[in-house]
């Protein structure tokens, strides 16, 4: 039985024998195929598209042909077969030299190098240059009837020379007489494309990827996938919350200078930096832009001013108040897909100062006994207010629920009567908490 499967392969292998080599050219090309004849300056070869004849000088390299053996259980080897018997086919691979049983093969294929299309071009280009000489050598050898045999020889060669030569391969016979070109037969390092696959390679390979792996226990897979959907939680967050509610507390820096002149004074600073608090509530347009409102509330810190009058007599002036503002806001996300995210704000609104002006003079009260004492007036409103715009950059962060940040923003407004002299530039920067529902 043993010898009926070893004849059968044998006559299926030998097709695939008899091509035992490939020719690659220097312009890239490789023909596979079974050398016919080697001349001296012409190589004469079989090809599954028929014999061509290849000028030596565009020989690079003469390598082994290539087999592929395909076994029964689903592997695969490629190579060179070096040796093949009743029992046992060896084969020369890139890792070695590698014994297949011939009755665990299913079939055997020749691995050509690159694609057979390119060889079929090439193959019939010769074919058409071979055939132009002949053709042309029977013209000539019909009208020189004298030297018929000779003519013939010089001019196939005349013809074959012209041939080549427009193939853009042509060569001095003079100097291939005195220096012949042979190709050098090596044996190239070549890097197959293929994978073995056998039961004992796949263990080895899966063993390996297990051991890379980490072992997690139930507990640890546990904890590390509440983690990872609390991450992405966080982050959809605010990609799924169609509004947005936040509180802000900081610091307000407000430059007002009031004029007492009626008191004795002049231009007086009643502003200054002073805390601040405002709420804001935003709905989304789409993932990156948010519109919607908020108002504030700051406070004018206490101050006071003495100016003195004649004699024992001065006059002292205290000032408190606050600062309101409305707002239209919108923000604008430069980055959607993080947990810490970065945004433009900007808006407009009205911006309103309350300040109370509290006079008290101190005075000669009785003449008779020189008591002096304090009288104080009546107090004074200042209301005034205008259109203000706002402007800034903001960055929050995610943790758990809430998402933490920063804002700072700067109010652009001006106003009129006593508060005329006062900056028309303010700057509110707070701390965040917000929330996205």
């Amino acid at each position: 039985m043993k010898r009926f499967l070893f004849l059968t392969f044998a006559l299926l292998l030998l097709p695939f024998l008899c091509r035992a080599e490939a020719i690659k050219l220097k312009n890239g090309t490789i023909i596979n195929g079974s050398i016919l004849d080697r001349g001296e300056y012409i190589l004469r070869v079989q090809t599954s598209y028929g014999p061509i004849s290849i000028n030596q000088r565009e020989v690079e390299a003469i390598m082994p042909d290539l087999h592929r053996v395909l076994l029964k259980g689903g592997g695969e080897f490629v190579g060179t077969v070096v040796d093949l018997d009743e029992f046992n086919l060896s084969l020369n691979t890139d890792s070695g030299l590698v014994n297949i049983d011939v009755a665990d093969i299913s079939s055997m294929e020749v691995y050509d190098y690159e694609s057979a299309e390119k060889q079929k071009k090439y193959i019939a280009k010769k074919q058409e240059l071979e055939e132009a000489a002949k053709q042309e050598t029977s013209a000539k050898a019909e009208t020189q009837n004298g030297a018929a045999q000779k003519t013939s020889e010089s001019v196939s060669s005349a013809a074959a020379s012209a041939a080549v030569s427009s193939s853009g391969l042509s060569f001095d016979e003079d100097l291939e007489k005195v220096f012949p070109s042979k190709p050098e037969v090596v044996e190239p390092k070549i890097t197959y494309k293929y994978h073995v696959h056998n039961s004992e390679q796949a263990a080895k390979e899966e063993a390996e990827e297990e051991e890379e792996t980490p072992v997690l226990t139930e507990a640890e897979k546990k904890q590390q996938e509440q983690e990872e959907a609390l991450v992405t939680e966080q982050i959809k967050k605010k990609d799924t919350g169609k509004n947005y509610f936040a509180v802000h507390v900081g610091a307000l820096t407000t430059d007002l200078k009031l004029n007492l002149q009626e008191y004795g004074g002049g231009e007086e600073d009643v502003g200054g930096t002073n805390v601040a608090f405002s709420v804001a509530y935003m709905r989304k347009l789409s993932s990156r832009l948010w519109l919607g409102g908020g108002v504030g509330y700051g406070m004018l810190s206490k101050n006071e001013f003495e100016y003195p009058l004649t004699g024992a007599e001065k006059m002292y002036v205290e000032t408190s108040g606050q600062v309101y503002d409305v707002n239209v806001l919108m923000n604008f996300y430069l980055n959607t897909q993080s947990a810490l995210r970065f945004y433009l704000t900007g808006g407009v609104g009205y911006t309103s100062a309350s300040l109370d002006e509290t006079p008290s003079k101190y005075e000669l009260q009785n003449v008779d006994t020189g008591e002096y004492g304090w009288t104080t007036q009546e107090s004074n409103t200042i209301s005034n207010g205008n259109f203000n715009a706002v402007f800034g950059l903001g960055a929050e962060y995610a943790i758990d629920d809430v998402n933490l940040g920063l804002e700072v923003k700067g109010k652009y407004f001006s106003f009129k009567d006593e508060l005329e002299s006062s900056s028309k530039m303010s700057v509110y920067t707070t701390l965040k908490v917000s929330w996205f529902f």
